[in-house]
């Protein structure tokens, strides 16, 4: 019973998106030459700059995203930013499933027998598992944006 507990308490830690990132996300921009302007543009005005190499702090749920990497002299790169599902996110189903199997565990008193031990702790698992994707969800941490590391190489202007 002890390492069932400890099990669900790891699954529990490693799974909720939340706990393992957080809300926001660092993307990180560097330039050649370095010493650009690195901006990122997201919908409903949500903005990040700052001077390559630069690792820029954004939402996870900010959407619409792209990069703009700009110098004097130099023609402007701009990068579209992809926002996904991240797998932490996913994770959460892992202990969803437990909610059916300890239900199931639980009533089939007359079918299989006495409940096993670990019905309970099956059954909360998949009450935080089900927590963990409404809060992952409410606060944005499901998401994570692709590239999350850019690398450019700035070509002069003509």
């Amino acid at each position: 019973m002890r390492s069932l507990a400890l099990l669900l308490i790891g699954c529990l830690l490693s799974s909720c998106a939340t706990i393992r990132h957080g809300r926001d996300e660092v993307i990180s921009v560097d330039s050649n030459p370095s010493g650009a302007n690195a901006t990122i543009k997201c919908a409903n005005n949500v903005t990040a700059n700052g001077t390559t190499p630069a690792r820029l702090t954004i939402p996870r749920k900010a959407d619409g995203c792209r990069v703009d990497v700009e110098k004097s002299g130099m023609k402007t790169q701009t990068i579209q930013l992809e926002r996904g599902f991240d797998s932490a996110y996913w994770s959460n189903f892992i202990l969803l499933s437990g909610l059916p199997l300890g239900t199931i565990a639980a009533f089939s008193n007359g079918v299989f027998g006495s409940p096993p031990a670990y019905a309970g702790a099956l059954f909360v698992a998949g009450i935080l598992g089900g927590v963990g994707l409404i809060v992952d969800r409410a606060n944005g941490a499901m998401y994570d944006h692709d590239p999350n590391v850019i690398k450019v190489t700035l070509q002069p202007e003509q």
